[in-house]
């Protein structure tokens, strides 16, 4: 009896620790921003006047010159995060009402867009992807259904000018 409870104990582990999980994008910006605002030395909260956002959060680190700004909407949902070191922004992310990452961009040191760019539908389905260069799209995007079938792939040369498609 213990053998086969040994066996069943061994399979468990097994089948549990070859499962696939699926990464969530949406938790790792969280914790990236969580680790910033853990980090931050001082926070103030400003009023906002607009109709997307009602009031701004900022987190400042001094000690390595970082900021961080939470957008938030009436309803105390984070809508925009804009991480800056030294006056340059270093991530963006923006997000649906339901708190579901919409963008997802990488900045450079200039600010600009530059890295694997990631965009989301409400539902938290990547609707397209592709790469930035120093602020233009570059190279291949691909745009996928709420389901997650690609429907287009769309070339970019290093300029950001959309490629014309060749035809078969």
């Amino acid at each position: 009896m213990k053998i086969i409870s040994f066996f069943v104990a061994i399979s468990m582990l097994f089948i549990t620790g070859c499962q696939q999980q699926k990464v969530n994008d949406k938790i790792i910006a969280s914790s990236f921003i969580d680790s910033i605002i853990k980090k931050s030395d001082s926070s103030y909260e400003k009023a906002y006047y607009r109709s997307d956002f009602v009031t701004a959060q900022y987190y400042v680190n001094k000690k390595d010159s970082t900021l961080c700004q939470l957008m938030k909407d009436s309803a105390d949902n984070i809508r925009q995060v804009i991480i800056t070191k030294k006056d340059t922004r270093i991530f963006y992310g923006s997000y649906y009402t339901n708190g579901q990452i919409q963008a997802d961009l990488p900045l450079d040191a200039f600010g600009q867009y530059h890295g694997t760019g990631k965009f989301y539908y409400e539902d938290g389905s990547l609707q397209s992807t592709g790469n930035y260069t120093h602020g233009f799209k570059t190279g291949t995007w691909k745009v996928y259904d709420e389901k997650g079938k690609e429907t287009a792939t769309d070339n970019f040369d290093q300029n950001g000018n959309l490629m014309p498609q060749k035809m078969p």
